[in-house]
């Protein structure tokens, strides 16, 4: 008999959004676009799931910021953390992996929007990079 996995639970820094999250969690994509430096002061590195494996234990501090035409983005308004990245009509949502505690048992898979890189750092050789999204 197959074990049964465990929900990940996931947390801001101040805790005023928390959530559980059942069943797959995609692979890390690294995001150089402009929005995602700005919005994270960095690339942003997210993990998605389908919105519906995600309950809600706390959203009290959860704000969404339009931050396009097709897409929104959602943080906590008490410690800032930038938590979601959702497309509109979407199925699915993103979710910085940085809010995960260890073990995550996720794995970086590649670089999107590699063209919006600022210099100070450098992409990791070993990883699949795109100049725009990785579709």
């Amino acid at each position: 008999m197959k074990k049964k996995e465990q929900p990940q639970i996931v947390k801001c820094l101040c805790g005023g959004v928390k959530i559980k999250i059942f069943g797959k969690l995609r692979y890390v994509i690294n995001c150089h676009c402009k929005q995602c430096m700005k919005t994270h002061g960095n690339y942003a590195a997210y993990t998605n799931c389908l919105e519906q494996n995600i309950i809600f234990i706390n959203k009290s501090t959860l704000r969404w910021y339009n931050s396009s035409n097709f897409a929104k983005r959602g943080f906590c308004n008490k410690c800032g953390a930038s938590i979601f990245y959702k497309i509109k009509k979407g199925k699915s949502i993103s979710i910085s992996a940085g809010m995960f505690e260890n073990p995550t048992k996720l794995k970086t898979d590649s670089n999107i929007f590699t063209k919006g890189k600022l210099d100070f750092y450098k992409l990791d050789p070993k990883l699949r990079k795109f100049s725009r999204s990785e579709k």
